[in-house]
This record gives structure tokens, sequence and C-alpha cells, in this order.
């Protein structure tokens, strides 16, 4: 065992491993030695109490020997090839310093020396055959060394170009690195490029796959970007678009994956405009404008597209307010024009060429004075400008005068417009020809005061002008007079003729009475047939007087209204200011009062208002309220008057007739309150009473005598209502009344009302079964024409005929009746006549045919219970 040298210092064992398994436990380490040379494995033993060391590896073939068992407790035995290591003549004393242990190397021994000297003891204690053996040991010993330095120079050449290569490793890694910080840095700042685009932005693949968007997709559309990672594009398209776009491709060798990427292909570059469907799909799709451009790799392969889309509803929307102020502007029925701000015309639209007379080249460039009227004076166009200057607005009624000097009246509006400084650019005017209105006004203003027929003044301009003549009478002290005027029987023109010539005899009679006037009187058209008089500055009522036979006289002259030669009369009311009263409304009323007297003294005359009149039109309206309170109470009754077969004398019927038993006045007949009822329309509510209850006695005597029929009179105002056919139907339905039972009868003046109207109204009666018959024929205007076109069944000849007839066949009265019974047959119609009270009456009927008889002969109108036990009883 080598000994330690003055001039050596300490080997360390290292990464010391305490080994318990095997036998002896042991020690495994690295000895590091102070030479710098690799560290040797080492294997250190506890051998009664001093520590020895010995390499870890045999020598011969490399093996470890850390599992190997000691033999005698001091022998190593190779298992490998029998190798034995006697440790305490081979192994190396060390110390043990703590947890570690140190080998103490004389400084002098060249490197590689106690890795060997290990390796040769370990060796000479495995060996055997004597010095030859040594030697060779010891040269294999050298070899293994030489080979071990050759195998460390290249270890170490290898290390060095490890380290080169490492080195070259680690600066390509710093290459990489700072390459992809530069990407990350320049990803980074494409993403807020992007992020900082107005326009909304998608990255898609090459099937239309969303890989990428910026902020301002989720900002508009509501999307957030996990949402369209992944998403087709075209979902985001309406689906009419994508429709268009799909047919808007040709046929393609491949699938088509997205219809946009393929437009986008197709093109190269595409733009167009789309809507964009958001997340609320509720809201209207924005409109965009798409841009598409395809994207490559550097090798040229296809990856995708890039896609923006700019919002411009808002652009659309002013393109729409742009276009639509421009059809606005062209098509406006107004004229439009816009000047500078010295009034030179810019532009004019259509309007303006067709109100003007002007084609457009013709006025651009042009003052407006071209357009002035000269109607004007200065100081309405220094209003205008001031109002233009001072409020940038004016607007009113201007003449202008078109190119063919035709002066014309415009409403005009003129605004300035200023720019966003407030600075005038231009005028804008808008000018609308009111030259119809005007005329409508003019007309409007004759409609309003003067009679359209006549051109008389209406009832609004006379009262005017009535009102001032009381002023200045008032204040003149002078007297004035009104005249009422209302044509006799012009009523019978109208119906007979048409109403055609009733309005050319009333203009006719207008100018007549305007011949007959002062230039200093007023006539005028209340309607109708009503004409009023004022004459002013009167001293005395002579002058009325005078005019009032002056018109009786003009009108009553015969009027020629084609073939027709027509006759009419006038009568006249007069009322005097101050002395018949000072107001419009108490002299009109006066007048019209005197009217009606002057029509009941005969017509054709005139009449001054006298105090009694007054008490005359208060009972005529005390018999109104008492005939309104009679309605409601009940006071009426029917009274029936008998009817009979002309020659058998068999009776056939009866006509009901209606009596107003007034409380207090006792019974009062109907000509004093029929007229007015029908004035009133109170023959409305009476009529349907008189129809209902006449219904339910017909019910009642038409069971108890076949063929009895009740015979119901109409009034005009009841026929033609536009309700009394469905107020028949009720009553009928009510009462349970059968047609055959009743027969309504209607006057010719009432038919001549309106004979269209009229002849409707009876045919509606006769399709439901009940006869029609013609009451008080002979007295108004017979025609055959209208008796032909009138559903009529029954004449029922006027008894003011048969009570003239005195009893000589031979007369013009007989011969009257005879041609009336005459033309009841060739109509075949039956005929009745009324006011049969004589048998000379009778006798002449018979011999004439005609059918039945109704009058005093037979009875007078009776009660329904005298009338039953008299004609209908006594049948029974």
């Amino acid at each position: 065992m080598s000994r330690q040298s003055p001039y050596s210092r300490n080997a360390i064992i290292e990464s010391l491993s305490f080994l318990d398994a095997p036998d002896p436990p042991r020690w495994t380490g690295k000895l590091r030695r102070p030479d710098g040379y690799r560290p040797i494995d080492v294997l250190v033993f506890d051998i009664s109490g001093e520590f020895l060391a010995i390499p870890a590896l045999c020598p011969h073939e490399g093996y470890h020997l850390a599992q190997c068992p000691l033999l005698d407790g001091h022998t190593l035995v190779c298992p490998a090839h029998s190798l034995r290591i006697d440790l305490k003549t081979s192994g190396f004393r060390v110390e043990k310093d703590g947890d570690q242990f140190l080998l103490p190397v004389d400084e002098t021994r060249l490197p590689g020396t106690i890795e060997n000297e290990l390796g040769f003891i370990a060796s000479a204690n495995g060996a055997k055959g004597g010095p030859e053996t040594l030697v060779k040991l010891r040269e294999e010993i050298e070899n293994l060394r030489l080979a071990n330095l050759k195998q460390e120079r290249q270890i170490l050449v290898i290390t060095q170009s490890m380290d080169a290569m490492l080195s070259e490793s680690q600066q390509q890694q710093q290459k990489i690195k700072e390459k992809a910080d530069q990407q990350h840095s320049l990803s980074r700042f494409v993403a807020r490029v992007m992020d900082a685009m107005d326009d909304l932005l998608f990255v898609i693949d090459t099937e239309g796959r969303i890989r990428r968007v910026n902020t301002e997709v989720a900002r508009e559309l509501g999307f957030s970007e996990a949402e369209l990672l992944g998403c087709g594009i075209d979902g985001l398209l309406p689906p009419a678009e994508r429709q268009q776009l799909a047919g808007q491709l040709p046929a393609l060798p491949w699938p088509v994956q997205s219809v946009l990427l393929e437009t986008v292909r197709l093109h190269g570059n595409y733009t167009g405009e789309h809507g964009l469907l958001g997340k609320n799909r509720d809201k209207p799709a924005a409109i965009y404008w798409l841009k598409g451009g395809l994207l490559h790799s550097e090798q040229g392969k296809l990856e995708g597209a890039v896609i923006t889309a700019l919002d411009i509803s808002e652009l659309k929307d002013r393109e729409i307010r742009l276009r639509l102020s421009a059809k606005v502007f062209e098509n406006s029925s107004e004229a439009i024009f816009i000047t500078d701000p010295q009034g030179v015309i810019l532009d004019v639209n259509a309007a303006f060429c067709s109100i003007t007379g002007y084609v457009r080249p013709e006025v651009l460039g042009q003052s407006t004075r071209i357009l002035k009227s000269h109607m004007h004076d200065p100081p309405f166009y220094e209003r205008l400008w001031q109002a233009l200057l001072g409020k940038g607005v004016w607007k009113g009624e201007i003449w202008d005068r078109r190119k063919n000097g035709e002066l014309c009246p415009m409403l005009l509006s003129i605004n300035a417009v200023t720019d966003e400084h407030g600075q005038l650019t231009h005028y804008v005017a808008i000018s609308t020809d009111i030259s119809h209105q005007k005329q409508t006004e003019q007309e409007l203003q004759q409609l309003a005061h003067y009679d359209v027929l006549t051109r008389l003044p209406n009832r609004f301009l006379f009262k005017d002008r009535f009102e001032q003549e009381i002023l200045l009478a008032r204040s003149h002290n002078t007297r004035l007079a009104l005249l009422f005027l209302d044509l006799d029987h012009f009523k019978n023109i109208n119906d007979t003729l048409g109403h055609w010539a009733g309005d050319y005899l009333l203009q006719i009679i207008a100018a007549r009475i305007q011949s007959c006037l002062r230039k200093t009187d007023t006539v005028a058209r209340l309607g109708g047939d009503e004409f009023t008089i004022i004459l002013p500055n009167l001293v005395g009522i002579a002058t009325a007087t005078e005019l009032a036979r002056k018109l009786i006289e003009a009108i009553s002259e015969p009027v020629q209204i084609k073939d027709h030669t027509v006759y009419v009369g006038i009568s006249i009311g007069i009322a005097v200011f101050p002395d018949d009263g000072t107001d419009f409304d108490t002299l009109t009323k006066h007048a019209d009062t005197a009217m009606y007297a002057s029509k009941a003294q005969g017509r054709g005359m005139f009449q001054y208002f006298e105090t009694g009149m007054n008490e005359a039109a208060y009972q005529r309206l005390s018999l109104e309220n008492a005939l309104r309170l009679g309605i409601e109470r009940g006071e009426f009754q029917l009274y029936y008057q008998p009817k009979a077969a002309c020659v058998s004398g068999r009776i056939t019927g009866a006509e009901a007739l209606v009596r107003w038993r007034r409380p207090g006045f006792g019974m009062v007949p109907p000509d004093r309150f029929i007229t007015v009822a029908e004035e009133t329309a109170l023959i409305i509510p009476l009529g349907t009473w008189i129809l209902k209850a006449a219904c339910l006695q017909a019910h009642i005597w038409a069971n108890k005598r076949a063929g009895f029929r009740l015979a119901v009179n109409l009034s005009a105002r009841q026929l033609l209502a536009d309700d009394f056919i469905a107020i028949l139907d009720d009553i009928l339905a009510e009462t349970q009344t059968r047609p055959e039972w009743i027969e309504l009868e209607v006057t010719e003046s009432l038919v001549m009302h309106d004979v269209d109207k009229a002849a409707e109204r009876l045919q509606q009666i006769r399709q439901r079964g009940i006869q029609v018959a013609m009451d008080d024929f002979g007295t108004g205007y017979s025609s055959l024409s209208y008796l032909q076109k009138l559903p009529i069944h029954t004449l029922k000849i006027d008894r003011s005929f048969i009570q003239v007839y005195r009893g000589d066949p031979a007369s013009n009265e007989a011969a009257f009746i005879k041609t009336i019974v005459s033309l009841g047959k060739i109509l075949d119609m039956k005929v009745v006549a009324e006011g049969v009270e004589t048998e000379s009456q009778l006798q002449l009927l018979q011999a004439f045919g005609c059918d039945e008889i109704q009058g005093y002969y037979l009875s007078p109108p009776l009660p329904a219970d005298e009338f039953q036990r008299r004609w209908i009883e006594p049948a029974g």
C-alpha cells in the first residue's frame, strides 16, 4: 500500500451512496481527482475499522462490482471472469471526514497514476503465473492507458464539437426566439391595426369558415369572436342574397362550400352591397359595402380570403333621400327653382317650365327679374328682401309673368340656404300656380252670395244688404219696404214638364222682376220659387204698391217653354220699416206672413202686413203643437165610408178616413189639420198609425165578409220616405193582415212629386200583392204616359166631377165622366166614383159601366162599431 508523501493532497470521493443489501455493506461514489481528469467510480469497504477503496469496475471487462460478495472477509471476486481483489493488499486507505471520504494523493504522480495503480493492483491480485504475467498485465494496462488517453482525447474533441454545436444551437434558438418574438409582436400589431379599423374584417379559410375577426364585428353584429370562429361566412348573409350570389355562379367542378368565397374566387377581387345579419335577428340587417380578396401562401397555394365590410346604411339612406329629393324636385307639381345669393337662376324643375312656358336653357343663368310682372310696387319687394335677409324665409302671394306675357298669380315660398359656417349659399323657391284657386275663390264667392240658377243675390247676401239698408233708413229717417214674392202653381210646371222647365221659368221670372226695379232696389232669390225685393228711400207706400201691381202684371204674362205655353201668377206680401218692424227678423217674418195671407185671398194678389195676421200665424202654430200632442195622446180615430158595386149594390169594401177629436174643440175636420201635418212632417207618424189601425180593422171585417177590402190613403211624405216599405212589412206582419184585405190610395199630386221614385215604391207595394188606387183622378195633371208607367189597379173619379152633374146625360159634365170611365176600361183598371149622392148620378155611372161607387148615397163615414152593425153584421 503506498504511503503519503509530504507533497500530497486529498482527493474527495463524492456522490456517496450507502449499499446495505450486499454483504458486507459498502459505499459507492466517485473519486474526483485533483488533476481534472474524469472522476473514477470507487467502492469503499469498512475492513476491521479501516476504510479501504478500490475501483468499482473490473479492469478486465469493466463489470461493476458493487453487488459482489467478499470472500474471507477481504477478497472481492468478479463474477464475470473470477478476478480476485484482495482489499487488504490492493485497496487504498481512505479517511472518513464527516459524510465524505478523502484519499491522500501524491502531487508528483502523473495524471492517471491513481487509476493505473488501482487497476494494476487489482490485476496483480487476480493474476497467476508470476513475473511474466505481471509484465503482460503492465503492458495491457499501458495499452489500456494509451487507449483511455486516446479515448479521452476523442471525447474531448467530441465534447468540444458538441459544445460548438450546442453553442450554435443556442444561437439558433435565440434567433428563433427573436424571430418568434418579432412574429408575435407583428401579430399583436396586426391585431391592433385590425381592431383600429372602422370596417368589419373577416378572415376565412378555403371552405368559407371564419378564422379571424376584428373587434368591430362584435361591436356591430353582436357576436363574440368565439361564437363566429369556425362558422360559415355565408350564414351572415340574408337568405335572398345568398341565393342571388349562388345564381350568379357558373357550374363548378367542385362542391360549393361558400357562395361568397366562390364569388371572390371567380372575380379575384369582389365588391358589392350586402346586408349582414346580426345576433339580434329582429333588428333589420344593416347594409355593408363588402370587399373580398383571395389569400395565398408564399408558395401560391389558396388559403382563403379576407373580407372587409363597411357599414353604408347611412350612406344608402342619404342616397335614397337624395334620390327621392331629386324625384320630388323633378316630379313636383309645384315650380321649384334654385338661385345663387344674387338671384341668378341655377336650376329649375319641369313644373317651372310647364307653368312659366320657358325651357330650362332659357332661364339658367338669368336673373329672377325675368319673371317680374310689374304688378307690385317697390315697397313690396323691399319687404320681401328684408324678410329673406333677416329671417331667411319669405312666403306670400305674388304675380308673375309667363313667357307669353300672361300674368299668373303664384303662391311663392323662398328659403335661404347656408353652409356649415352660416354663410348664405343659395335660395330655394317653391312656387304654386294659384290661377285655378283664384278662379275657384271667385266662383265660391259667387256661390256663397249669389243664386246659381238666376245669378241673383242669395239669402246670405240679401240679409247683409237688408241690414245695411235698415241702418241707412234709420240714419236718414226714411222708410224701407220689403216684398216677399211666391209663384202660384209653380209646382205644377215642375211636375208636368219636368224640373228643367221649372228652372227655365225661374230664370225668365227673375229677368222680369229685374226689369221692373230701380237701380237702387235689390232682388234676391231665397230658394225654390220665393223671391224678395228691398225698396229703399221710401217716403210713403205708393212706390211699393205701384211696384207690386207692376210685378203681378209682368209675371202673369205667358211664358213659352219649347212647345208649351205656361201661365203662372205671383202672391206678394209687403212689410214696411219702421211701421211693421225695425229689425231683419221681424220684417222678414211679417212680409212672409203677409204673403201667405195674399195666397189665402185667392193668389195673384199683394197684401200689406196687418197686425191681425200675427194672430193667424199664432193660431197655425198652436194647431201644429196640438196636432203633435194629439198624435202622442192617441186623440185620432178612423171613420169608414162604404164602397159598393155599381150595378148590384153589394158592399165590396170601405175607405178609412181619419178624424181628430181634439179636447175642448170637438171633432176637427181633416181639411183643418192634414195640410199642417203634411207641412210639418207630422203626417209620417200619423200616417203610420192610420195604416196600422186600418190593418187591424181589415183583419176583423175580412173574416166576416168575403172579398171585403179596406182602402187607406197615403201621403207624399209617407210614400217617399226611405223606410216606408220596411214599416209596411212590419205592420202587415204584426197585424197578420193579408195583402188582399187592404188597398192603398195615392193622389196624382203625390205621384208627381217624384214620378220615378213613386213608381218604384208602388211597384214594391204591388209585388206584395196589395192593390193601388189613384185617388182624386182628374184634378191634377193626368197623363196617359205615367198612368201606363205606374202599377195602378183602380181609378177613383174625384167627387168634384160627380157633384157638378145635374141629371143631363148629354151635358159636358156627363161626357167628362164617361171619358174617365172609358179611359179606365182601356187601361184595364177598375173605376170607382166618389161623392155619389143622388139616384141620377148612380144611373149615369151604371150606364157608363162604372165598377163601384162611394158617397153619401150609400152612407156617410161611420165609426167602426156603427159601420160594423150596419154593413158587416147583416151580411153575416
